[in-house]
């Protein structure tokens, strides 16, 4: 043959090129929202991952650092190690998280600050609020929490020269073991810094 045969790639962007166009057609023509769908999903794969017509948006320029946080009860050294949340309280780590930064953003509009510009002081107290809110979940859910937890926030940090690096921090600890507690009222509270 004169000329040459056009490869598999180049193909298969014709063709879904022409699905494209076809699908947009027949969706105007027609005045049917089916039409619709191949529309979108021959586009998609015509474009291939060209943002905001990525398959992986959220993947398409990330922070160099991403936080999250824990629970965790607390031992006689200082120790912490990580409580099944979910369990005790019906509460997901990520649901802690958000909690943790909603109420942060209501204390900081209220003091008439961003809340990246709280004092390691008012988030100890935000955490405290939590973790006091979490062991009454637990309680109603008639499970118990260790007599020392501590609201941990990790930050992860992607470094060039040293990749991945966590680095915890021990945002608030809550001590729930004076004898005869039975709930928040009498909850003795600390922060840790």
């Amino acid at each position: 043959m004169i000329g040459s045969n056009p490869t598999k790639p180049e193909f298969m962007e014709a063709l879904f090129a022409f699905l494209t166009i076809l699908s947009l057609a027949a969706w105007i023509g027609l005045r049917h929202s089916f039409f619709a769908v191949p529309f979108i999903v021959c586009l998609s794969i015509w474009v291939q991952d060209f943002f905001p017509l990525s398959h992986f948006p959220m993947y398409s320029d990330p922070d160099e650092s991403e936080n999250y946080f824990y629970v965790a009860e607390v031992d006689d050294q200082g120790g912490l190690e990580a409580l099944p949340v979910r369990h005790l309280t019906s509460i997901t780590a990520p649901k802690v998280k958000k909690m943790y930064k909603s109420w942060s953003r209501e204390l900081a509009d209220e003091l008439g600050k961003s809340d990246r510009k709280l004092t390691k002081e008012e988030r100890a107290g935000v955490g405290r609020e939590l973790l006091a809110f979490l062991s009454k979940q637990a309680e109603e859910r008639h499970e118990s929490m260790p007599g020392r937890i501590a609201l941990v926030e990790v930050w992860i940090v992607y470094d060039n020269d040293e990749g991945f690096s966590e680095t915890p921090e021990t945002v608030a600890i809550l001590d729930t073991s004076a004898a005869g507690a039975t709930g928040s009222e009498t909850t003795k509270v600390s922060a840790a810094f």
